[in-house]
């Protein structure tokens, strides 16, 4: 059962990773995502997916411990604002392909 949870997390990752890489076909203009920022398409992603039932706070908080990491939640909101709503379908339609 640990390899099965492991295998879908390696996927997970693998189609996350090629999103991010394609990331202006998901994005909402083409300046989108071009800066380094403390939370790249990678991160972005992830902690969307990862999210619970906690506050917006708490759950960033969570995401990322070190506080040099860690973004506001202002930030956070303007970046996943530039994320289109397909990015995720995407991620989940090669999911369940697989």
């Amino acid at each position: 059962m640990k390899s099965l949870h492991s295998n879908i997390l390696k996927l997970m990752d693998s189609i996350i990773n090629k999103i991010a890489a394609n990331i202006h076909d998901f994005s909402v203009s083409d300046q989108a995502f071009t800066r380094c920022r403390k939370l790249n398409p990678t991160d972005l992603i992830k902690l969307i997916l990862n999210m619970g039932a906690g506050s917006l706070n708490s759950e960033i908080f969570h995401a990322f411990p070190d506080v040099n990491s860690r973004m506001t939640v202002s930030a956070f909101e303007q970046q996943k604002a530039k994320l289109k709503p397909e990015c995720i379908k995407e991620i989940m339609a090669e999911l369940s392909q697989a």
